[in-house]
């Protein structure tokens, strides 16, 4: 699965994390919805790198010749790598905020 079919499936869970934050009975579970998404974005990542050392290591033995599949490969580990990294870099961002802030 490429980063952009991710965030549109997940889209739906953002707002409900929206939604949930609000909630009265104090659950966590929007906690929780955000937690498993961020935990499923890493799990693709490290999939996607996996696929993409596999991939190489075919073509280095032989098994594929085609080098645009290797080379695709690649690239969608590296994008789902710098998503998973921005995201990280957003949430340390907000983080920071936060801790500024005067109560």
């Amino acid at each position: 699965m490429d980063p952009v079919t991710f965030i549109r499936q997940h889209d739906v869970g953002a707002a409900s994390f929206a939604g949930g934050a609000a909630s009265k009975d104090g659950s966590g579970k929007a906690a929780d919805g955000f937690g498993k998404m961020l935990e499923n974005l890493v799990g693709e990542a490290d999939s996607l790198q996996k696929e993409s050392d596999a991939a190489v290591k075919k073509f280095a033995t032989g098994e594929i010749e085609d080098v645009h599949q290797v080379m695709l490969s690649m690239n969608r580990a590296d994008l789902s790598f710098r998503m998973m990294l921005e995201v990280r870099n957003k949430l340390m961002d907000a983080y920071s905020d936060v801790m500024r802030m005067q109560v």
